[in-house]
């Protein structure tokens, strides 16, 4: 048996696949992370915040400016959303906080509170409301199992009125979703 060599120019094209594969994989991935990670500007009453583009965006209604979902979510779709209360010049975020919570406990089922402290956010004092809740769908011809939600309330004080941050997301994607609500949080202005 003769050992076959290689000659440079094999070499070459090897080397050269390898290279171009890895720069592909790359290129492909910065395109992917951009396009899901574009947003669009959103202002309203004084509060401007960069969505994410692509997300179905309900109406807004009463004390809600924006509740932005991701549509291409499995289960409980990850959730945004944005709300105005008026408030007492004497309200602090706990108090506000605690209205916040008795809302929940009123309108979501199995609510169930975990954790709840002041924090600073991106500068901002807020008070963080930690909590699960159980979403099931009211259509009985659907048979599909009640999910598991996780949220997280940020309640910030400005002036007259509070603006109440809220992600909601199902609990096996909650931790995968955190990260790009951070991004979202980070461009709230008022």
């Amino acid at each position: 048996m003769a050992n076959k060599q290689t000659s440079l120019g094999d070499r070459f094209a090897e080397i050269t696949v390898v290279v171009v594969t890895i720069i592909a994989l790359v290129a492909g991935w910065f395109y992917k992370s951009s396009i899901e990670n574009a947003s669009l500007p959103f202002s309203v009453d004084g509060i401007s915040v960069e969505a994410p583009k692509g997300w179905l965006q309900a109406e807004s209604s009463e004390d809600v400016l924006l509740r932005t979902t991701d549509i291409n979510s499995t289960g409980f779709g990850a959730t945004y959303t944005i709300r105005k209360i008026a408030i007492t010049s004497e309200a602090t975020t706990s108090e506000v906080a605690g209205l916040v919570t008795l809302e929940h406990a009123r309108d979501l089922l199995a609510f169930r509170m975990l954790d709840q402290r002041e924090v600073t956010v991106y500068g901002r004092e807020a008070f963080e409301i930690n909590y699960v809740f159980v979403e099931s769908n009211p259509d009985l011809t659907h048979t599909e199992l009640p999910s598991v939600v996780r949220g997280t309330d940020y309640v910030f004080l400005n002036g007259d009125h509070a603006v109440v941050v809220s992600f909601q997301a199902d609990e096996k994607t909650y931790d995968l979703d955190l990260d790009r609500f951070h991004v979202f949080l980070q461009s709230l202005n008022f």
